[in-house]
């Protein structure tokens, strides 16, 4: 079911989204060409931080005037046409509903939490889904390949899917014919579960009777940042490849192209700049050019783990861990201080605190001055309990990471975790 839309969201569907409905990619109110880019609204999304304001406080009484305040940023009569679109709206909101499809926007507490401390700005502004949202929480194995493969790799990739299930591992893809479905229907076929991020709009696919079953029991997510109703094109589907991986704890990449395809492109860009979870490559079986040169940037052999055992411990314990850029690090966070009336960033996206270089050198290993760090920023974080996902975001890692923190400090008896649903609270030891 799609959940009523808080004025935030309503406020950046407006500036941002085509509302397609029927055929019409546009509707009265404006065309494609008006809606505010990513970068507009990440520029948009800044200068409403700085007012502390909201994008809410666009629809409200005093939204002319603080139209004005951005007009450096976004012409004012240009944003009160798209803010004027709100019967196109209801309409839209009318179809998705009656095709369970949910919708949130970063500035909403049901927002990925993964994404925001992964992608921060960069994060999309809206994103649309249907079936269970909680399995983007779970760990998450992402499978990626071209879409011509041959049998045998099709079959290689569904085992692997197949693993993922029995392993109770989320198999993250692009959605698309070939590796991508092959994985995914390995999971499924497993039991297991599936997240799919399409760089189409979604509506097409949950109407299909093969997903519907599926998406009914809980077992596969379709996601996309894209309108329920937006056609495939190839820039959207390069801008959807970091959501997978942002989305994963490591990927594999089952085969590639060399220099040229979706596949090398969103592994390149994981491994050259943004380095959000361990690349992986293929092998066994036959070799190609594209798997030796993302392994001469980078990417890792992938171990050929047999059992569920060994993938969830391949992913708890990475080859590897990516430095993430643009996430805050845990310095960050332990000098991050609130805006001055607690409000926070306009839009519910942190933002990154440089860190300083005057530290004194500490005379413990790294690993334990990290540890130590990360001791403190808990017990401050966990003032009020919080879910896993929660704490990983507050310190911009990986659930994975923030797992095994958690794991030790139970151990160590600063920290116990309960209840439905099961959150982390400071042991009452500490809280005396």
């Amino acid at each position: 079911m799609n959940d009523t839309l808080s004025l935030n969201t309503r406020a950046i569907l407006l500036l941002t989204a085509p509302l397609v409905v029927g055929r019409s990619s546009t509707g009265r109110g404006g065309s494609a060409a008006e809606l505010l880019s990513l970068g507009e609204y990440k520029r948009l999304a800044r200068r409403l931080r700085e007012l502390s304001r909201q994008p809410a406080d666009l629809l409200a009484a005093e939204g002319d005037a603080l139209c004005a305040d951005c007009a450096d940023i976004v012409e004012p009569e240009r944003m009160r046409r798209l803010l004027g679109r709100g019967f196109l709206l209801g309409q839209a909101v009318e179809r998705w509903q009656a095709r369970a499809i949910w919708v949130v926007s970063r500035a909403d507490g049901a927002y990925p939490a993964r994404l925001k401390a992964r992608l921060k700005e960069d994060c999309p502004p809206v994103l649309y889904g249907c079936g269970d949202r909680s399995l983007l929480d779970r760990e998450g194995l992402a499978v990626v390949g071209s879409r011509n493969a041959d049998d045998a790799l099709l079959a290689y990739a569904a085992g692997v899917g197949g693993l993922a299930a029995a392993a109770g591992v989320a198999l993250v893809s692009g959605g698309a014919r070939g590796i991508d479905g092959a994985a995914t229907d390995g999971a499924l076929a497993g039991g297991g579960t599936a997240v799919s991020v399409l760089a189409e709009g979604l509506e097409p696919r949950a109407l299909r009777r093969e997903n519907r079953n599926a998406i009914a029991h809980g077992r596969l997510l379709l996601l996309s940042p894209y309108d329920p109703n937006a056609a495939f094109n190839v820039g959207n589907a390069m801008q959807r490849n970091k959501l997978v991986y942002a989305l994963s704890d490591a990927a594999l990449v089952v085969c590639s192209d060399a220099g040229k395809g979706g596949t090398w492109a969103g592994a390149q860009e994981q491994l050259d700049r943004l380095r959000l979870a361990p690349v992986y490559v293929r092998a066994t079986g036959s070799r190609r050019e594209g798997l030796e040169a993302l392994r001469a940037k980078g990417a890792h052999p992938w171990p050929e783990p047999v059992d569920p055992a060994g993938l969830a411990a391949l992913l708890r314990h990475p080859v590897a861990a990516p430095a993430r850029v643009q996430s805050l690090s845990l310095l960050d966070v332990a000098d991050s201080k609130p805006a001055p009336d607690g409000r926070g960033s306009g839009d519910g996206v942190p933002e990154a605190v440089p860190a300083g270089d005057g530290h004194a050198a500490s005379p413990m290993p790294p690993a334990d001055e990290l540890y130590a760090l990360v001791r403190r920023m808990v017990r401050q974080i966990l003032r009020t309990p919080k879910k896993e996902d929660e704490i990983a975001a507050e310190l911009g890692v990986a659930a994975v990471q923030a797992r095994a923190w958690l794991e030790r400090l139970m151990a160590e008896g600063m920290v116990e975790k309960g209840g439905r649903p099961v959150k982390y609270r400071l042991a009452h030891t500490e809280l005396a």
